[in-house]
């Protein structure tokens, strides 16, 4: 007589590929749970731009990228991409968050950059002919081990 076949999920791969999902699962549960009072309306989008911590607690969201440094240029296209974008698509959605600003520190959360998003900062920036990282640097503080500086 023959052998017996052994049900598939009783392969060798099976078990692997199951033990990698579950692997998965428990890590994006792990990862959300970094993500400490942020309004469904920017979790998704900061999260999709590369953020691995962030709360949200008077107004001011801090933010984490799991970088050794945060340059001008990721920390400008953050804003741009991830922030205000947020304004330009939902408005009145953002307009209740209060958002006042918004830093975004590297992985040690020594280094990074500071924006002021009192007003109508982004919708200013959503107009036409405006160069946005120029305008950005504008309504931008340097941040360092020691914090960022208070708004001006």
């Amino acid at each position: 007589m023959g052998r017996r076949a052994e049900p598939f999920t009783h392969s060798p791969a099976m078990k692997y590929i199951v033990a990698l999902l579950a692997c998965a699962a428990s890590t994006l549960a792990l990862a959300d749970s970094e993500f400490k009072n942020v309004p469904p309306l920017l979790h998704k989008s900061i999260q999709h731009g590369g953020v691995t911590a962030a709360q949200f607690d008077g107004g001011v969201l801090r933010a984490q990228l799991n970088k050794a440094e945060v340059t001008e240029l990721v920390y400008q296209t953050f804003v741009f991409h991830n922030i205000c974008a947020r304004e330009w698509y939902e408005p009145q959605q953002f307009a209740s968050l209060g958002l006042a600003r918004v830093e975004l520190l590297n992985a040690k959360g020594d280094q990074g950059f500071a924006f002021d998003t009192r007003g109508n900062v982004c919708t200013e920036m959503g107009r036409l002919g405006k160069n946005f990282r120029t305008f950005i640097s504008q309504y931008t503080v340097a941040c360092t081990a020691g914090g960022c500086p208070p708004q001006r």
